[in-house]
């Protein structure tokens, strides 16, 4: 199997579009999924070390809040 059989059943724009970039559409919101979900996993666990960090008062309420504000404000 050649690296260009994604190209197969492509014609028009987007052929030219596949060939320009080396993935369909479809390729590139699989991987812009894949980059999402990362992103919420990695997310997750800044929430729950900062929770933590909270609970034992390691770090201010007004640290607390900034820090949330800025790991949430990318949304």
């Amino acid at each position: 199997m050649s690296e260009w059989d994604f190209l197969w059943d492509l014609s028009g724009q987007e052929l030219t579009d596949a060939m320009s970039t080396g993935g369909t559409s479809d390729d590139w919101d699989y991987v812009e999924g894949s980059l999402k979900e990362k992103e919420n996993k990695k997310r997750k666990a800044e929430w729950e070390e900062l929770k933590l960090l909270r609970d034992s008062g390691q770090i201010s309420k007004d640290d607390f809040i900034k820090r949330k504000t800025n790991l949430f404000s990318h949304d």
